[in-house]
């Protein structure tokens, strides 16, 4: 029954948090100048169907006036917005009306879903292994090594390594492996590079720290004490208790990489969630701009929520409160 109650006093706490951030974000385009939400400006930007098709323009500028209740009050106006939102009726996309947005997110979402977490899952293969070697030669030649290297990847953003991987592969040596499109495993390979370089970084740095601080822990120096060797005493008491706190790093990590995906996949010419986004701030569509942020915002909160989850199931000692 706690897990039930922390999942429900969790999944309140998000509703009525991306609710706000959805009525804020309406009333903040509403009132901003040439804001789509009009229909002056709605009007103008379809002003050359109106002359080749009067009859599918006057549909179009129907269906967005209801969608959006441009007649109606504002408060009005706020609450179906974010209702419609909450229960994913997105409606269609401005550039492209004849579309509904939630056929566009179930094309590109799975793309970014699919990049990101196989570049998660790179990084923790590397990182792991790095963060166990900097940890147990703490101090020394190897640990400065891989800490720098660490910190340099988590300082030097993923669009950069996509430039220099495009340069490399696309200039140096062209033709190894594709340097855009989607749709072979070839294709990944660059961009889940590209995208979980940092993550390596973080992920080392992370365990790394874990690791010491389990080390120093009573217990260890109790295992010590009755003789317990000292690999299977790192592996047994010092690394599976660090992967328990690790779980707190990889959970964000992933959600993250989604929204790092945006520049990544424009380099790499991929469809997804990011090139999608993209597109739509740079053409001023507004509804798809919009719910891209949305969908994104719900990851992240969902993600942290599975973290905690995780984190309790993996640690009895942990209590979940809300």
């Amino acid at each position: 029954m706690g897990i039930v109650r922390f999942i429900v006093k969790r999944l309140i706490s998000m509703i009525i948090t991306i609710s706000v951030v959805l009525a804020v974000s309406f009333l903040m385009m509403h009132y901003s100048p040439n804001s789509f939400f009009s229909s002056t400006t709605l009007a103008s930007g379809m002003g050359n169907l109106q002359f080749q098709d009067p009859k599918l323009y006057q549909q179009y500028i129907t269906m967005f006036e209801n969608r959006y209740g441009m007649n109606k009050p504002i408060y009005d106006q706020v609450l179906s917005y974010v209702w419609n939102s909450l229960t994913f009726n997105f409606g269609n996309s401005f550039e492209n009306p004849t579309m509904p947005i939630m056929t566009q997110l179930k094309e590109s979402l799975p793309i970014s879903i699919e990049l990101s977490l196989g570049s998660v899952i790179l990084a923790v293969i590397i990182g792991l292994p790095l963060g166990v070697l900097a940890a147990l030669y703490r101090n020394s030649w190897i640990d400065s090594l891989l800490t720098t290297f660490s910190m340099i990847g988590q300082a030097i953003p993923a669009f950069v390594f996509a430039v220099i991987l495009v340069l490399l592969f696309g200039v140096v040596w062209p033709g190894v492996v594709p340097i855009n499109g989607w749709g072979t495993f070839a294709d990944a390979i660059l961009p889940t590079i590209a995208l979980c370089v940092g993550n390596i970084g973080v992920v080392t740095r992370y365990m790394r720290g874990s690791l010491i601080e389990s080390m120093r822990q009573d217990y260890i120096r109790t295992a010590k004490a009755k003789g317990v060797p000292y690999w299977p005493l790192v592996w047994k008491h010092g690394i599976r208790n660090s992967l328990t706190a690790m779980v707190t790093v990889i959970g964000p990590t992933f959600a993250f990489t989604v929204v790092g995906t945006v520049w990544v996949e424009n380099i790499f010419s991929i469809p997804g969630l990011g090139t999608l986004m993209s597109g739509a701030f740079v053409n001023d569509d507004i509804p798809l701009a919009i719910t891209s942020v949305f969908i994104l915002s719900l990851m992240v909160m969902g993600v942290n929520l599975l973290v905690d989850l995780s984190y309790a199931l993996m640690d009895p000692r942990v209590k979940l409160e809300a």
